[in-house]
């Protein structure tokens, strides 16, 4: 077993959901009213035990020791064997979901605040759970009564795993292509049966050793279909047959034909997925035929707001490491005093620097993925119809958002933190190094950060004709407004009205560059509109935590642990605006340029 470096404190995460979202809100939805707001301070405080009691401790064995392949085979280390049961015996996995199958029925975002600790303490671990339920969770919704009985409870306790398969070998990104077909199985007496063939790759979890059976989510294009996305079935491929009742069947013909060997997330599979090689597949057909890419988006868009989630934990463990390093680090005296002693680092200017950076943007992430979770919750449950559309929209347009963004940030920001360490940042000794290994595949999972923003720009602010868009801008400048002369944040609130500005005006360009032919620039600045309008969202955020947390400093001591943590958030709410909202501007004027050079360059000169 490695060293545990898992530290979190779950102060912000309370902080969020107790001071700065309504949770008495979400308490009076019928689902929930059975819960309180004591509970879920439970519910952060037992996910912190379980991050430094059983998860923290496993996450160097999973990176060192890794998944290994034989034969068809994959075992996952022995430390993560004890995660999986004492997860699942937790009730984790499935927090959020239907009790009727096992679940918890937390609110969404008390699932998602308490699985960002977790995710920080492990993500190998926590994405073999994620991806379970999230299978499940697609089951639940668009399979018949009978298909929820067998799968369901197994899933989400798990005793059974689950994946979502898309990509395939020449396919990549681009699901249209997706060769994988179906044929309908005539022996089978079942009109729902096909007999399933193709190759799929880059699958998370295709094979492991942690259950006994895994349920795998596939699209294939049933013979005869249309050509690209719209001629895609998804199928519930088990690779042991499950007969009628639950009991397991026989072998299935899915194969694994290898695992790749990766940069980082060494503990989670990700395999290459022979099915019916043999000719033995069997899958049973979800919904109706030719609409499994828009069944599966569900799942998609379920394991992209988690991919928020953990580059927000991830962030956060490095920002914990470099914190208590840089306290205890005795190394050189400050500028400001060059013949003066030693000094702890956490004092030279540069590494408060960074260690800002981390603190500020860990807490933006934290609260951007809480804040859409909670937007879930309410489109689910409110009981005004219009304050469920709004919310759904508000969900829509974020999800690409919160999926690109955070994981983004995060490698910048862990990268600052390897540099707080210095050389033992480098070192495999400390976890940062590997932390920033781990999150980096955050921006290609679930489709790429770029695919994020052509689906911000082509579709999301487009939204209702853009009311959508129009509405945020609109909330986000009369924030700004309403407090441009704030006695503490009039800064930061005059650069969040010029960055909301040139945030507007990204998306007018935008709809210039369409009418006018100029194709190009759209797609050479979309991920920056993208970041742009996130670090726009994020400030209001944070600029609500700094008043929040300004109103209660009247009322506590300011060298108590509450002071202490408040005038920190009011720190971390300037620092965001002052030094990160203010990228927009850099982005701003880089598409005032309309620079086209890398389209004119020629391709030899590269």
């Amino acid at each position: 077993m490695g060293v545990n470096y898992f530290r979190r404190d779950g102060r912000d995460s309370k902080f969020v959901l107790l001071e700065h979202l309504d949770v008495e809100r979400l308490l009076s939805y019928a689902p929930y009213q059975d819960f309180s707001a004591d509970e879920f301070v439970m519910i952060i405080d037992e996910a912190l035990k379980m991050g430094k009691e059983v998860l923290g401790p496993a996450l160097q064995d999973g990176d060192r020791i890794g998944c290994t392949y034989e034969g068809g085979k994959v075992s996952i280390p022995d430390a993560f064997k004890k995660c999986w049961r004492v997860l699942n015996e937790n009730g984790w996995p499935a927090a959020a979901f239907n009790p009727e199958f096992g679940g918890q029925g937390l609110p969404a975002v008390v699932g998602g605040l308490a699985g960002e600790i977790l995710r920080g303490a492990n993500m190998s671990m926590m994405i073999y759970s994620g991806i379970t339920v999230g299978n499940g969770h697609l089951i639940e919704n668009f399979g018949t009564d009978q298909d929820r009985a067998m799968f369901l409870e197994k899933m989400y306790t798990g005793v059974w795993g689950g994946t979502m398969c898309l990509t395939e070998p020449d396919a990549g990104s681009d699901v249209g292509d997706v060769r994988t077909k179906a044929v309908p199985d005539p022996e089978a007496g079942d009109p729902r049966i096909y007999k399933i063939e193709g190759v799929k790759r880059f699958i998370t979890g295709g094979e492991q050793d942690l259950t006994e059976n895994i349920i795998h989510l596939l699209l294939a294009r049933i013979e005869g279909g249309p050509a690209g996305t719209k001629g895609l079935s998804l199928f519930v491929v088990p690779k042991i047959w499950v007969n009628p009742d639950g009991s397991l069947g026989e072998p299935n013909d899915v194969f694994c034909a290898g695992i790749e060997h990766k940069m980082g997330m060494h503990a989670c599979s990700t395999c290459t997925m022979n099915f019916g090689e043999n000719g033995g597949c069997r899958g049973i057909l979800l919904g109706e035929p030719h609409s499994g890419m828009a069944k599966m988006f569900q799942m998609m868009n379920h394991a992209r707001i988690g991919t928020g989630v953990v580059a927000a934990g991830i962030t956060a463990s490095a920002y914990d490491t470099a914190r208590i390093y840089a306290k205890e680090r005795v190394q050189g005296a400050p500028l400001s005093d060059r013949n003066g002693p030693a000094v702890p680092i956490i004092q030279h200017e540069d590494v408060r620097r960074m260690l800002m950076n981390l603190k500020a943007g860990s807490e933006a992430m934290r609260v951007f993925a809480a804040y859409l979770l909670f937007n879930s919750d309410v489109a689910k449950h409110d009981p005004d119809e219009l304050e469920r559309q709004r919310a759904r929209a508000r969900v829509d347009i974020l999800t690409p958002l919160v999926k690109a963004y955070p994981a983004d940030l995060g490698w910048v920001l862990i990268r600052d933190a390897i540099q707080v360490l210095g050389g033992a940042g480098y070192c495999s000794d400390f976890p940062v190094e590997q932390y920033a290994r781990d999150l980096k595949i955050l921006s290609i999972f679930e489709g790429t950060n770029y695919i994020q923003s052509l689906d911000l720009v082509g579709r999301k602010i487009g939204a209702q004709g853009g009311k959508v868009f129009q509405e945020w801008v609109a909330e986000l400048m009369a924030f700004a407004n309403q407090n441009q002369a704030d006695r503490d944040f009039r800064t930061d609130f005059e650069l969040l009205s010029q960055a909301v500005d040139m945030v507007a005006d990204f998306a007018q360009r935008f709809t210039g560059y369409f009418k006018q032919g100029r194709i190009s620039l759209v797609p050479m600045f979309a991920t920056r509109f993208l970041d742009s309008f996130a670090e726009a969202v994020m400030a209001k955020l944070m600029l609500e935590q700094g008043l929040i947390a300004r109103e209660k400093l009247a009322t506590v001591a300011l060298a108590s642990s509450d002071g202490v943590f408040y005038q920190g958030k009011v720190a971390s709410a300037k620092f965001f605006c002052r030094n990160i909202l203010t990228n927009v501007f850099g982005r701003h004027a880089a598409l005032r340029t309309e620079d086209l050079s890398a389209m004119e360059i020629p391709e030899e000169a590269f």
